[in-house]
């Protein structure tokens, strides 16, 4: 049965969907765990969101490519907290557009490390308290890059692919136990995302000319959402695209 209050742990919470979705659930009530290598900002996050809401926030750095950093946060979280209900695992990036045989090794490991291994360490070293509790829900975000492959983006859409097998695999894993899983695959979102893809604050602000992208706080929303539903619906998977967006590929630009 869902607590009042439930403990969610969200990586990648320094910014973006990660930061939208913890001011969007310490807004319903809930304890937080938000982990960031940028640590200063979960930090700064932490103490804003318990003034705000009378929430329990617990803070602290996690580069989820490291074992070693992923379960010293979940271990230090669930002392602090005292338990672990939901997982978000929200870390995660795109570095580069090359065709794939182009693909430097440093872009390369960045995506397969971040979004296969950090997910994987981070359900793997959560999961164990989320299933002591009784309750959870996993939450993935994946992309509409794992539906849809499209030119300059091999590695991270196979990464994506990868995101999205491991959230139905995960989903059979734990049935029978009352363990919610949903992936959910924004499109076109205006966030840091594309800033950390160019290296290039211009060539990223040109990415959304002329459309209406989703917001952080929209995927929030969804979350949310999703979060909240009775016990015993569970939303596989959500597609997340602004109307302007047809496909991954196929976007329509206003003059």
């Amino acid at each position: 049965m869902r607590p009042e209050h439930p403990i969610v742990l969200i990586t990648g919470a320094s910014s973006g969907f990660g930061e939208a979705m913890a001011r969007t659930l310490a807004a319903e009530g809930c304890h937080l765990a938000l982990g960031a290598r940028r640590v200063e900002r979960v930090q700064a996050l932490a103490d804003e969101l318990r003034k705000a809401h009378g929430v329990k926030v617990f803070a602290g750095a996690v580069d989820t490519r490291h074992t070693a950093s992923v379960d010293t946060f979940v271990t230090e979280a669930v002392k602090d907290l005292g338990a672990l209900h939901v997982i978000v695992a929200n870390a995660g990036l795109a570095s580069g557009t090359f065709k794939m045989w182009e693909t430097p090794d440093e872009d390369l490991e960045a995506m397969v490390r971040t979004n296969i291994e950090g997910v994987v360490k981070t359900v793997r070293a959560a999961l164990p308290h989320v299933r002591k509790a009784g309750w959870g829900h996993v939450f993935f975000i994946g992309s509409v890059a794992g539906h849809q492959a499209y030119e300059g983006g091999s590695v991270y859409c196979a990464t994506k692919f990868g995101v999205k097998a491991m959230a139905q695999s995960l989903r059979l894993e734990v049935n029978g136990e009352q363990i919610r899983v949903t992936s959910v695959d924004p499109g076109m979102a205006e966030t840091e995302f594309s800033n950390v893809r160019l290296k290039d604050d211009d060539k990223a602000a040109a990415v959304y000319q002329g459309v209406k992208p989703l917001s952080a706080q929209d995927v929030a929303e969804c979350v949310r959402w999703t979060l909240m539903l009775p016990d015993h619906v569970n939303i596989d998977q959500m597609i997340v695209k602004c109307v302007d967006q047809a496909a991954a590929h196929k976007v329509h630009r206003h003059a």
